[in-house]
């Protein structure tokens, strides 16, 4: 006995531990709200929050926890370990008592991976939707979100930013942001441009594809819900360096702008600004001579990670445990890219070679905080995201029709930045119910500029290569887009029994953007007799301050009214729906339906005059729109469902594509302007998918689906002397295709097996597009097939993941390869259509942990140095090589 006081003494000055978790629906997977978590023998005991979870403060000893909730079976845990100072982790996954009302007994053990919870997400899911979790990214070479989420079944990745789901374009999807939608940073693009947000951000991402009445109805292929890093149980920090090295460019001459001191922030300090003057003769004086790129050595590419986090409880008088998390993060990424491109209008008679340095910058941070205390829950969640694009271009161009060498260089820095901010509150009423409250308020910030692009043209004969090329008409621009959005919304849930509940809501979101630009062309003074000495100089003294004026060179400034426009808009949505699980038979099935009804206001003013406040041109889009969905789940048995969806979508034309407003794409080369003319349209929406969960983290899924799209919006190429993009209504669009995903571990085979596990994914797609032969007011307007795929939708897309991870060393192989077949990328106008040849991608990533609890991870990315390259009538239109990656990245976990 003397013995004994000593040791019971040690123990209870040790510090505590705890035992935390999460308690949720067996069957459905859905979080129970104030479930009851008590110590047997003891008085300590927790309910589960808004989120499910539970938090219980003990000393350090070895516990028989019970979990009891409203309509379930108690469950037991028998011994539960607590160690002092540590988190015990503990979930209660409760069996509805309708199914069975034996009480459970169960031995306590470790969650399992985040990656199998993704996918018991998405089986117990009322939608179709397909996951790829922070863990799984963390085992490839991608460094952005779109990089991600062209990974999962049907989605395929344009120009590195666009993501097209089930082979329609971007334009048709939509993304959110912690469930609230983000601005765009492009001025010709309503949709998100996910080579802004750092992938080292994300939590994980859900690509929805069919619609329940609680979400937005803007969205045909896919709704993109992209989440941030949530907050831990624990205190937990990490941090990662990387580099890597391209085989097209580091160790290799590179060109960038004349630039300021934080272009390695992707920031410009001011030496790209217009500068104020009192005239044109004042302001040629001012601009600096940055016509002429500074030539480098291509360093290698870095990048930085850092992210803290902590789960704090906080006990209330009353003896309640209350928390407050907290994470932040940040991620800073540099890249330099040489690219080798040919570009080709063979109709035209033009030849374009030469190749882009393109140095950018991405980094981001984020800052969420959140409050729990029994049944409700505030939280708040900031992101930022800032990148830039230093381009250089060099191309030479051979002109049959004007017999001329052309030599052009262009200047391009591209500034973006996004800011989104949220609060949010969930309330839980145990005595109404169980009834759940969800509200949130929204902000979200944008801003794209464009200082000082400059583009130059030397021209001479191309018979006659000992002229000397004379400079030709140039231009300096400035641009500048900004785009902000609010947004207020609410969630009702109301159970009616065990099996059945409603569910009501409204959204209200503003939205207003802003775009400006003033052109100003350099001028050869012809008529004041400039010298052909002078015209022939070359780019470092050829516009020195000093070369303007009468007999030299003019500056004269070009800009339009007509070249900005500001665009508003409002989304009112209000919606109703059922949620019912019922048997038929002794079949279980599970019904979501009901409708949304959304009401859209769109208006854009194109001015008439520089004059500000002035008379303004004025497109109205307003409508309403009612969008029906059901979803009917068939639970075959307790790891297969059959799903069954129909949903009406709409699809409304942006700002940008509304405004005829024209600007010059840099890096397309071609002319964009858009066409006041331009209905919305809409979709009615089929799928049907077949999913088996054979074990943890594993499915195999396939799936079936049809659109039928009226007035769909495409883009289409006008062959002139500038090419020119653009956008209009076809007439109805079918889209019908299938899908199959599988992952599977090799574990059956035998056991050696369970170390290699295959991820794949195959989607077939057909489309087709009823078109007029002659489109417009006029025949020149010609569409050249009646009958066409649609714009943007590749045939076919697979990805494919081959993974070995040996446990006991905590290595970590991933081949990854992805490829997409042949799409339309224009729709030719007096000219063949434009197509983007099929391209295949190979990476592969290599994880191992080392000494001192680092982990090294080696990546190569596009080791069989895949072109992009696009076809016209057969021919090479234009390709593009960027050669190899490989990078090296260490990380450690404190």
């Amino acid at each position: 006995m003397l013995l004994f006081v000593p040791m019971l003494l040690v123990a209870q000055s040790l510090p505590p531990g705890r035992i935390i978790g999460k308690v949720v629906d067996a069957e459905t997977g859905e979080i129970i709200i104030g479930a009851n978590v008590t110590v047997e023998g003891g008085a300590r005991g927790a309910s589960s929050d808004v989120e499910g979870r539970y938090s219980i403060s003990l000393p350090p000893g070895t516990y028989m926890i019970a979990v009891s909730a409203l309509s379930h079976s108690k469950a037991r845990f028998t011994g539960v370990v607590v160690e002092a100072g540590k988190d015990r982790r503990l979930d209660a996954a409760m069996t509805p008592e309708a199914i069975r009302m034996n009480e459970v007994v169960v031995e306590a053990k470790i969650n399992s991976s985040y990656e199998a919870a993704m996918l018991r997400k998405q089986k117990n899911s009322v939608v179709i939707s397909d996951a790829i979790s922070a863990e799984q990214i963390k085992r490839t070479p991608d460094a952005t979100s779109g990089d991600a989420i062209r990974r999962l079944t049907g989605i395929s990745l344009v120009d590195n930013k666009f993501v097209f789901v089930r082979g329609v374009t971007d334009r048709y999807n939509q993304t959110t942001l912690n469930g609230t939608t983000v601005s765009s940073t492009d001025a010709d693009k309503k949709s998100f441009s996910f080579d802004i947000l750092p992938s080292s951000l994300l939590d994980n991402t859900v690509v929805v594809k069919s619609a329940t009445p609680d979400m937005r109805g803007d969205f045909t292929g896919g709704l993109v819900q992209l989440s941030t890093l949530d907050f831990p149980d624990k205190r937990v920090m990490k941090v990662g360096v990387s580099s890597s090295v391209n085989s097209l460019t580091t160790g290799k001459s590179f060109f960038s702008s004349t630039g300021g001191s934080l272009d390695w922030l992707g920031i410009d300090n001011g030496n790209r600004k217009l500068p104020d003057a009192a005239d044109l003769n004042d302001l040629a004086q001012k601009l600096p001579n940055t016509w002429k790129p500074r030539q480098l050595q291509a360093p290698l590419n870095t990048s930085f990670s850092l992210s803290y986090g902590d789960n704090l409880p906080v006990e209330g008088k009353d003896g309640g445990l209350s928390e407050i998390g907290f994470i932040g993060a940040v991620t800073y990424r540099n890249g330099f890219q040489h690219s080798e491109r040919v570009l080709n209008d063979f109709a035209l008679g033009r030849y374009n070679f030469g190749g882009r340095d393109e140095f950018s910058v991405l980094w981001g941070a984020l800052a969420n905080l959140s409050y729990k205390t029994g049944a409700h829950k505030i939280g708040l969640k900031n992101n930022y995201n800032q990148t830039a694009t230093d381009q250089v271009g060099t191309f030479t161009s051979l002109d049959r029709n004007t017999s001329l060498e052309n030599s052009y260089t262009v200047i391009d820095w591209n500034e973006r930045s996004v800011y989104s901010g949220q609060l949010s509150g969930e309330h839980s009423f145990p005595s109404m119910n169980g009834a759940i409250l969800e509200w949130r308020g929204a902000v979200s910030s944008s801003t794209r500029t464009v200082p000082d692009r400059k583009q130059v043209t030397y021209f001479r004969p191309i018979d006659d290569p000992s002229v000397p090329f004379s400079v030709a008409i140039n231009q300096r621009s400035w641009s500048q887009l900004d785009d902000h959005t609010g947004s207020l919304g609410f969630d009702v849930q109301i159970p009616l029994t065990s099996t059945s509940r409603v569910k009501v809501g409204g959204l209200y979101e503003g939205k207003k953007t802003d775009y400006r630009i003033r052109y100003f062309n350099v001028v050869p003074d012809f008529f004041g007799g400039i010298s052909n000495a002078l015209t022939t100089e070359g780019l470092d003294q050829v516009y020195e301050s000093g070369n303007f004026g009468a007999g030299k060179f003019l500056l004269e400034e070009s800009s339009k009214a007509s070249d900005s426009y500001t665009g508003t808009s409002t989304l009112t949505a209000a919606y109703a729906m059922a949620d019912v699980q019922f048997s038929v038979g002794g079949e279980q099935f599970r019904f979501v339906g009901g409708a949304r009804l959304e009401d859209s206001r769109e208006l854009v003013r194109i001015p008439k005059s520089l004059v500000a406040g002035g008379p303004a041109d004025e497109t109205a889009l307003n409508n309403t729109d009612l969008l029906p969905s059901a979803n009917l789940t068939y639970l075959v048995n307790s790891s297969t469902n059959l799903r069954v969806t129909y949903s009406h979508s709409v699809n409304r034309p942006e700002f940008r594509e509304l405004a005829s407003t024209g600007f010059y794409d840099f890096i397309k080369y071609e002319m964009v302007g858009g066409n006041p003319d331009l209905r919305r349209a809409l979709a009615q929406n089929f799928d049907v998918r077949l999913e088996m969960f054979p074990d943890l983290g594993e499915v195999l899924a396939v799936s079936f689906f049809h659109k039928q799209i009226k007035d769909a919006i495409e883009e289409k190429l006008i062959q002139a002397a500038t090419r020119t993009r653009t956008w209009f209504n076809s007439d109805d669009a079918s889209n019908l295709g299938w899908e199959f995903e599988v992952r599977k571990s090799f574990g059956f085979i035998h056991d050696i097996g369970k170390m290699f596990s295959v991820t794949g994914n195959y989607t077939r797609i057909k489309s087709s597009v009823e078109v007029d032969q002659t489109l417009g007011n006029s025949s020149s307007t010609q569409i050249v097939k009646a009958t066409r795929p649609m714009q943007g939708q590749s045939p076919y897309i697979v990805n494919l993941s081959i993974l070995f991870s040996e446990l006991s060393l905590g290595t970590s192989v991933n081949i990854l390869y992805n490829k997409f077949g042949r799409r339309l990328d224009a729709v030719g106008f007096l000219a063949a259509d434009v197509y983007e040849e099929p391209r295949e991608l190979i990476d592969i990533a290599v994880t191992q942990p080392a000494l001192w609890g680092l982990e090294l991870k080696l990546t190569a990315k596009n080791i069989n140095n895949s072109e992009h390259i696009l076809t016209r009538d057969g021919l090479l239109y234009e390709k593009i090589k960027t050669g190899l990656t490989y990078s090296l990245q260490i990380s450690k976990t404190i």
